[in-house]
């Protein structure tokens, strides 16, 4: 499909979208434009929950992006017909959801115990770094039906739930001696499906309830609700808000504003934006990735790599290439989103800058213009320090711990892609109390472990600030 008929069919989809009043119940949207509805008109009897279906990623350490089309996924209960949960088909990016994830769909599921799960993946696309340190890319035909059954069985009950999928990329993908992708083998192997019941709302992760950096265009408003068609996938998520929304970055709910949401899923499975920041509105782009190169000390120019974005000009298409980007004249940021700053101060500072003069290769960032993207390159009007995931190993503690805060350092495998691109191993990273320990109940010396949060170059050295650590 045509770049330019994907943008007319979503145009539509988002036409058709603002012409529902905005509820508690939204419906998954995919590429082709289809709609899953808020029931399974075979199950109309049963009792239902409002669920989410949200997807993340184990990454593979030289892969920058990886993209991969799901579609058609259903849920096969013990007694009764197979439930219906994603409609037509969503292109997913999931290198930049290392250690968090990203809804496919939000709907009203029929309560009772489910054995397994169906769905399409077709069309990977692999961008990577090969032991000569050049960015490569790789695309696949592959397509196929996967059936994952459930041992013990998903049980969706009285309470919101949220569907968690895991993509193990490295165990996806064949490399061989150089380094280089030789082939993709996404099979049942390479999904794993969890449950958890929506958490209180100052509890919340990302697999049990909250929304992190969720970017999308706002496609229709309803007094204190907005639907946000989330950027890449097209999911369409309702979103609650009152007067403890915080609007940053001169954000305005309206109708074709790009926006980056902050948000908690309340008990009743209704979503609240906490925290809404203004982009661009659609005739400009937003783009997104991992910088591969810096030209000029201040930078007046930045390459990376994307794996995510929208606006004008900026598709699916862009998603693992290489855009170039001017930014002689761009003002730089940190996108703190959830990271907890208590007890560090201001960002950036001295301890963690982010400007001209430190922006870094292995940095992921997000870059904002009032233009559109042309071709592979686009002019920055803003530089924003994203956050992202870090795989290495712990030193530096005095024993196993629980809680920050504290600092440790990280060291990640040398042939990763941190390290290939920005020359360095070891990484401060700072344990702060709100960090989220998440999936291991201490860190010792010698762990390995998955650090999300801000990355930064103090001019010899990384610090990271944790978001999360898991392992």
């Amino acid at each position: 499909m045509s770049c330019e008929h994907r943008r007319s069919m979503r145009q539509a989809v988002r036409t058709a979208i603002s012409l529902l009043a905005a509820g508690s119940t939204v419906a998954a949207i995919g590429c082709g434009g289809s709609m899953s509805g808020s029931m399974n008109p075979t199950n109309t009897t049963t009792p239902q929950t409002s669920t989410q279906v949200k997807i993340g990623d184990a990454p593979a350490q030289r892969v920058i992006s990886f993209e991969v089309t799901i579609g058609s996924m259903s849920l096969t209960p013990t007694t009764g017909p197979a439930v219906t949960v994603l409609a037509g088909s969503q292109r997913v990016e999931l290198t930049h959801l290392s250690a968090t994830s990203e809804p496919l769909s939000a709907l009203k599921v029929p309560q009772g115990s489910y054995n397994s799960a169906s769905f399409t993946v077709s069309s990977p696309e692999i961008t990577f770094i090969n032991n000569a340190g050049t960015v490569q890319k790789v695309e696949s035909s592959l397509s196929k039906t996967i059936t994952i059954s459930f041992s013990p069985a998903l049980t969706i009950g009285t309470n919101s739930s949220i569907v968690n999928i895991d993509l193990n990329i490295a165990n996806s993908l064949a490399f061989d001696a150089l380094g280089n992708v030789t082939g993709t083998n996404l099979s049942a192997s390479s999904f794993t499906f969890g449950l958890a019941t929506v958490a209180a709302e100052d509890k919340q992760g990302h697999d049990d309830g909250e929304l992190e950096d969720t970017t999308g265009v706002i496609t229709s408003v309803s007094g204190s609700s907005f639907t946000l068609t989330v950027n890449q996938t097209g999911a369409a998520l309702s979103f609650l808000t009152d007067a403890n929304t915080r609007l940053e970055e001169g954000a305005v709910i309206a109708v074709n504003k790009i926006v980056t949401v902050e948000g908690v899923t309340r008990s009743d499975g209704t979503l609240y934006a906490k925290e809404i920041e203004g982009i661009e509105d659609e005739s400009g782009a937003e783009a997104e990735g991992l910088i591969t190169s810096i030209t000029g000390s201040p930078a007046t120019q930045l390459t990376f790599v994307a794996d995510h974005g929208m606006g004008s000009g900026m598709d699916d298409t862009k998603v693992g290439t290489t855009i170039t980007a001017d930014v002689s004249d761009a003002q730089y940021k940190v996108k703190k989103g959830g990271v907890d700053t208590s007890g560090i101060g201001g960002l950036p500072s001295q301890e963690f800058p982010f400007d001209a003069t430190t922006v870094h290769a292995g940095q992921r960032i997000e870059l904002d213009s009032n233009v559109a993207l042309n071709g592979s390159t686009i002019n920055a009007e803003e530089v924003k320090l994203q956050q992202q995931a870090l795989v290495g190993t712990v030193s530096g503690l005095s024993g196993p711990t629980t809680t920050g805060p504290l600092t440790f350092t990280l060291t990640v495998d040398a042939d990763s892609a941190f390290a290939m691109l920005s020359g360095r191993t070891q990484v401060t990273v700072f344990w702060q109390p709100e960090t989220d320990l998440h999936n291991t109940s201490s860190v010792d010396n010698g762990q390995s472990v998955r650090v999300r949060g801000l990355v930064f170059f103090t001019g010899s050295n990384f610090n990271l600030i944790a978001r999360r650590i898991d392992q």
